[in-house]
């Protein structure tokens, strides 16, 4: 009978079952050229999908993969109520496509793998508000409760929708930190977000050829919403638009007009957007892959046909077998024009409020009611035989994390059942698991996600003080003596000093003029002219010291990522303290510290929060205590792999002069300076501080 209708439809619809046929004649191989893409490499894999509840009847689904995810594109649907994410370049390589769920607001999970993308659809008792963010190598999705602000379309949502209803008080809310850019080695634009925490939300939609960032929940500050131009750095970025909009805040990206592809990670505080310039059959190739329907193309053209009857026409073009339940009826007009056969299924589904399942070579067809009552009825059945499965016990050996850490993660994640036990001993670093075989092999396969080597980091600091101190000192010394001992000689003689003129001991104290420089040993010239008894002294000196001065205090530590580090180096220093007549010893401590926790991100890249003190003895007080100099830096820094950053200097310089003269006559024009000496005194201290990262390669441990 179903035969008979369709023929009648297609003799209705003559032309277009024409062009129809000879589609359907060239199309042999359809399915496994449309889904192919399940074989092919992917960029990114899927390992494990996992929830939790949440506080206010909220729920988060946690998915890791092997690399840091991008934030997905997105949509929700209010009837049926679902959550649709599409993960472009991901391959799911779990063990299951169905992950039961039936708390808060979500029923369950499933996995779809189509050409070129995964995509996650989340099936929903009530259309809610969600939100999704990316964390390291993970993604997570917090869907609301019932009730909560929906989805009126299938859009991207909004921040309003995203977001949290339950914002943080204001004190508590994140804040951007810094919004830097830099060049990348193969001519893109990075834009480093810092925040200050990792609990922003994060939506990232496209806004005609602008990429915009929205911040959910985050604070910015009004110095920081300007513009950034960045158009000289030759990258695909020309602006940086950083504005607030109420209580998020939005970063917009301007590119240039040449073509590009951008990507979205998340890593601790940091939010990174990366941009790279492509070709223009590059472009077409991307924008080819991220249209959701890779089907042959067709054309429809019915009038009141039977829904059947197209579902079957659609399975013959993707020669898949077709199984259609009873449930499915009533008929449908349509007129689709260059279509591809898998986009005009959706749309006969939407339409008639219609769901399907793909097992292998068939296409299961049924109301969505009736495919989600059945797969809550395998998820009880499945449950019942989880129930009665038998226990068995396993000792499993934990490698590079203590065995504690491992208990607490695999209980977080709840996957030890009702009737199952872990237990963890950290003398012998053994968990203890007494499970179901499907049970053990999940926390196995978690496990081995997370008890893997750390990566190690060598941190070096150099720390450069540089001192220059130069002064110079003039001055003169002079006097008239008389004595009655008979001189001999010529009355002229050049010597050390001006008792080298032999004189009586009691003339060379008798100066008129004492303003010699102020040095212990200056050089001088001594001039002295005799004649009978009188003795004329004059003896000129003149000073200048250089002295150069360079510390280089270079600390080392290395560190595991993640973990925070100390190494500390210095002395105390003692002096007494007189109080109430009593006489007491105190210390003080002079130290060089740096303290540093680094974290590996992509591409060899190192942050690091830095605090580096290096203290030193100063003057000695007039109450007796010691005072200290001290010298701290405290900062955060992304440095590639090896390379070397200045973080911070401070310069110092001091000039001193001091004239001391005879009043009235060291004024006087070139007579004044027999009466007065002169001090000049430059004074410079340079501190600079490197810090420089390196990753401790396998190889280089071994060896």
């Amino acid at each position: 009978m179903m035969v008979n209708t369709v023929k009648k439809n297609i003799q209705a619809g003559k032309k277009a079952y024409s062009a129809f046929a000879k589609v359907a004649g060239m199309i042999i191989g359809v399915w496994m050229l449309a889904f192919s893409a399940v074989s092919v490499a992917a960029d990114a894999k899927l390992l494990s999908s996992s929830f939790v509840a949440l506080p206010d009847n909220k729920l988060e689904v946690r998915f890791d993969f092997d690399v840091p995810p991008s934030v997905p594109k997105s949509y929700m649907t209010n009837s049926p109520a679902r959550l649709v994410l599409d993960m472009w370049g991901v391959e799911n390589i779990q063990d299951t496509r169905l992950l039961g769920v039936e708390s808060g607001n979500v029923d369950n999970i499933n996995f779809a793998q189509v050409a070129g993308r995964l995509r996650v659809v989340v099936n929903l008792y009530e259309a809610s508000a969600y939100e999704t963010r990316a964390d390291g190598n993970s993604l997570f999705l917090v869907v609301g409760d019932r009730g909560q602000v929906k989805q009126s379309t299938a859009t991207e949502p909004s921040p309003e929708v995203a977001g949290s209803k339950n914002q943080p008080p204001m004190s508590d809310k994140t804040r951007v930190s810094g919004v830097d850019f830099e060049r990348t080695a193969e001519g893109g634009g990075r834009i480093v977000i810092s925040l200050s925490d990792d609990r922003a939300g994060v939506d990232v939609i496209e806004e005609g050829n602008n990429v915009v960032v929205n911040l959910l929940g985050v604070d910015l500050s009004a110095s920081m919403q300007n513009r950034i131009d960045v158009k000289d750095f030759a990258t695909p970025v020309m602006f940086i638009d950083s504005m607030a909009s109420g209580e998020n805040a939005s970063i917009l990206i301007k590119p240039s007009a040449e073509p590009y592809d951008y990507m979205v990670y998340q890593t601790n505080n940091q939010l990174v957007v990366d941009l790279k310039p492509i070709t223009q059959a590059e472009l077409e190739r991307i924008e080819e892959d991220r249209f959701p329907y890779q089907g042959e193309r067709i054309d429809l053209d019915f009038q009141n046909i039977e829904v059947r009857a197209v579902l079957q026409i659609l399975a013959e073009v993707a020669e898949m077998n077709l199984v259609v339940s009873e449930a499915v009826g009533g008929n449908i007009t349509l007129r689709l024009k260059n279509v591809p056969w898998d986009q005009a299924l959706d749309l006969v589904m939407a339409t008639n409020q219609l769901d399907k399942r793909e097992m292998g070579n068939v296409l299961l067809i049924g109301t969505a009611a009736e495919i989600a009552e059945r797969e809550k009825a395998e998820l009880e059945s499945s449950k019942q035989v989880e129930e009665l499965a038998p226990l068995r016990t396993e000792f499993i050996q934990v490698d590079f994390r203590k065995s504690s850490d491992m208990l607490s993660r695999l209980n977080e994640a709840k996957l030890i059942s009702e009737r199952g036990f872990i237990l963890a001993d950290d003398e012998t670093n053994v968990l203890m698991v007494r499970e179901t075989a499907k049970r053990m092999e999940e926390i196995r396969t978690t496990l081995r996600r997370f008890d893997t080597e750390v990566a190690q980091v060598l941190i070096e600091a150099r720390l450069v003080t540089a001192n220059t101190d130069v002064s110079k000192d003039l001055g003169i010394k002079w006097g008239l003596g008389y004595g009655k001992t008979d001189s001999s000689g010529n009355g002229v003689s050049l010597g050390n000093s001006i008792g080298g003129v032999s004189s009586p001991g009691s003339i060379p104290s008798g100066l008129m003029v004492d303003l010699g420089a102020a040095v212990t040993s200056p050089a001088s010239i001594a001039v002295g002219l005799a004649s009978s008894s009188a003795l004329l002294q004059l003896e000129l000196s003149a000073l200048e010291t250089d002295g150069r001065v360079e510390v280089i205090s270079q600390p080392k530590i290395v560190t595991t990522n993640g973990k925070a580090a100390l190494i500390q180096s210095g002395q105390e220093i003692p002096y007494q303290t007189v109080e109430d007549g009593e006489v007491s010893v105190e210390f003080k401590d002079v130290v060089l510290s740096l303290d540093v926790t680094p974290r590996i991100n992509p591409g060899d890249r190192i942050a690091m929060d830095l605090i580096i003190k290096k203290d030193s003895v100063g003057d000695l007080l007039p109450n007796g205590e010691i005072s200290i100099i001290n010298n701290e830096l405290e900062t955060s820094v992304v440095v590639p792999d090896g390379q070397t950053i200045v973080l911070g200097g401070v310069f110092e310089n001091e000039t001193r002069n001091v004239v001391n003269k005879t009043p009235l006559l060291g004024d006087l024009p070139v007579l004044g300076h027999l009466f007065r000496n002169s001090s000049e005194r430059n004074s410079k201290s340079e501190l600079l501080i490197f810090i420089t990262p390196k990753l401790i390669r396998e190889s280089l441990s071994a060896q």
